[in-house]
């Protein structure tokens, strides 16, 4: 049967959709995303008007424009406009799955065999046809990356056997079991196509952007801006309607949040450390009439990653005396509201119960007798007198780096703080140059195969390289899992060995807030859970005096 868009409405009917030879659909999203007060709906009376350039403001220069091989969502917000994937989630409601190069695709009776249609005629940046060939590299640089190369997201491709390519519109994907994951994960952000033209002789994209996306990379410039123009050539005719995105850097918190009062910038870029809570609430309520402010689930978690790979944190009494004096509690108090608590799947159909979160030392808050059985842990590990550890961190961070030093002082651990910028911490993540971090990751889709990854030996964000022989077979299990109900039986015990083990502390689970100016037409965060999947922008339009 051939689909052209998927629901999340009938999650709970996976099984029988993949047994009657249906596209599964896609895991339901954490929370139900609400509009913040002053939201206003679109007026069906208003029409599109083309031309302006959206100007946005974001934090920093992202460490490569490699979609593949980074794990942050400001390289999507910064060059995911200039990219395609095979499917998308729709801009204007999150819980459902479209086309995007895909026009369409078949799955077979058995849920194994998975075919795409491409839609005709699409083309490079460059000129060149868009075929299934360039689909094809495409996968197989996810499956075996190039030597050196480390693909973050690499979920997308767990279930997949073999890709092949009947004629230049048709890709047939081969899996080794049917995969509920599957087609939500194509969907997602990072599972754009990259240009095998360009690729074939290098082995990433660096600070090279090109696609068949609605917009071109028209200049970078470090440190300053990266500005987009419009894509003429874009197989949607009549998108998008912007002549152009502009995003400047503005590191600074003040004057990044004065350029976007002042309607400098349009938007704000998404990210727990844009703006504060109590900015947010000012932006609500002196500047309601001109802006909204969205909140809504980050679909990620504020997590401790320690470095598994030496002492001292190789030991797991070590890493559970830090989990049990970290006062969750006391945590969401730094996030000011944005905040709850979780496990590592956030709340939702995947989450372990809260009376059962309740109950753990951390969650229930941290009490003096947790502090003496962390402090003897620490002594069973051979550090009675204590350990010094230094923690890296950028500067968007440094507030909850600094709860986590004054927890950990608690118990003994003296925390050195080392500050430095977005890229460099990224590298030294990839390489595992750290001892401890506290950093807030999130995902496009709220899904089993995505979240539990961040615990799975080789996962492309376990940056601590911690491994359990276990976790790992359940996580095949439930990857492999299409009823529903057995599957989520099968997380939970993952999530359960995972905090039992101090595996990656969760601090608590993130809301975000996104301001945006009302002018911005054709624009739903409201609608998106998590936001990450929708960068492209092909359907905004700016209203008068916007631009």
């Amino acid at each position: 049967m051939s689909s052209r868009f998927l629901s999340l409405v009938g999650v709970l009917s996976v099984a029988a959709v993949l047994l009657a030879s249906c596209a599964p659909a896609a895991a339901p999203p954490a929370a139900k995303a609400t509009a913040a007060p002053g939201a206003t709906p679109k007026p069906a009376a208003e029409q599109p008007r083309s031309g302006g350039i959206l100007k946005t403001a974001a934090l920093a220069d992202e460490a490569t424009f490699d979609l593949h091989t980074i794990g942050r969502n400001l390289a999507y917000e910064q060059v995911s406009l200039n990219y395609s994937g095979l499917l998308q989630y729709d801009p204007a409601d999150g819980t459902k799955i479209i086309s995007d190069l895909a026009d369409k695709y078949e799955m077979s009776a058995d849920g194994k065999k998975v075919t795409f249609t491409l839609k005709p005629g699409v083309k490079w940046h460059d000129g060149k046809t868009f075929t299934s060939e360039d689909v094809k590299f495409n996968f197989d640089r996810w499956l075996k990356p190039p030597e050196g190369v480390a693909i973050t997201r690499r979920e997308v491709v767990a279930a997949v056997e073999k890709v092949e390519t009947p004629n230049p519109n048709t890709v047939v994907v081969s899996l080794k079991y049917p995969s509920a994951s599957f087609i939500p994960l194509v969907a997602m952000v990072t599972s754009v196509m990259l240009p095998p033209q360009f690729l074939k002789d290098r082995k990433t994209m660096e600070y090279n952007s090109l696609g068949t996306g609605p917009y071109k990379l028209k200049k970078y410039t470090r440190g300053v801006s990266v500005e987009h123009e419009k894509n003429a050539d874009y197989f949607i005719k009549g998108r998008p309607y912007l002549d152009g995105v502009a995003e400047f850097m503005l590191p600074d918190a003040t004057a990044r949040l004065a350029s976007f009062r002042t309607g400098q910038v349009r938007l704000m870029f998404i990210a727990i450390a844009n703006v504060t809570p109590p900015q947010s609430e000012q932006l609500r309520t002196q500047m309601g009439d001109k802006v909204n402010v969205a909140r809504f689930p980050a679909l990620g978690n504020t997590l401790v990653y320690m470095n598994t790979t030496k002492p001292p944190f190789n030991d797991v009494k070590v890493r559970q005396a830090v989990d049990m004096a970290i006062d969750r509690k006391k945590g969401m108090e730094v996030a000011e509201g944005r905040a709850i608590l979780n496990a590592i799947m956030p709340p939702g159909p995947w989450a372990l119960p809260a009376d059962e979160l309740a109950k753990r030392p951390g969650y229930r808050g941290v009490t003096p007798d947790d502090i003496a059985r962390a402090k003897a842990l620490l002594a069973e590990a051979g550090f009675k007198d204590g350990l010094k550890v230094t923690a890296v961190t950028t500067s968007a961070y440094a507030k909850i780096t600094v709860f986590l030093q004054d927890q950990l002082k608690s118990i003994g651990i003296d925390i050195t703080i080392e500050t430095v910028d977005q890229p460099t911490l990224d590298k030294r993540f990839v390489s595992t140059d750290f001892a401890i971090s506290i950093y807030p990751p999130a995902q496009p889709v709220n899904d089993p195969d995505l979240f539990l990854n961040l615990v799975v030996t080789g996962g492309g964000r376990n940056y601590g390289k911690f491994s359990d022989k276990q976790i790992d077979e359940w996580y095949d299990q439930q990857s492999k899992t299409i009823d529903v109900a057995k599957r989520k039986e099968i997380v939970n015990q993952a999530q359960r060995r995972a905090l039992d083990l101090a595996a990656l502390p969760v601090v608590y689970g993130n809301l975000l807030d996104l301001p945006y100016w009302k002018c911005i037409k054709n624009f739903y965060p409201e609608k998106q859970f998590g936001y990450y999947n929708n960068y492209k922008k092909q359907d905004i339009w700016l209203d008068q005096g916007c631009s």
